[in-house]
């Protein structure tokens, strides 16, 4: 029987997406590095889990999928 995981508060679901973004800008391959950066910025809290300024950018992010090939230009 496959195990049913737990849902994932905000918060916690968030913390994905702030740790990709922080290594993309942070040009760091490591994730405790990433991870360092992103609490360094109040993305994310001392137990991993998204601020709410973290959920706010994470939001920012999220909005923006999408919209980066309608602006390429040819």
């Amino acid at each position: 029987m496959p195990k049913i995981s737990e849902p994932k508060t905000p918060a916690a679901a968030g913390r994905d997406t702030l740790l990709q973004f922080a290594a993309l800008v942070s040009g760091q391959n490591n994730p405790s590095a990433a991870m360092a950066y992103a609490v360094e910025r109040g993305w994310i809290d001392a137990a991993g889990n998204a601020t709410p300024a973290g959920m706010e950018l994470e939001k920012a992010l999220a909005d923006q999928a999408g919209t980066r090939s309608a602006f390429r230009g040819t």
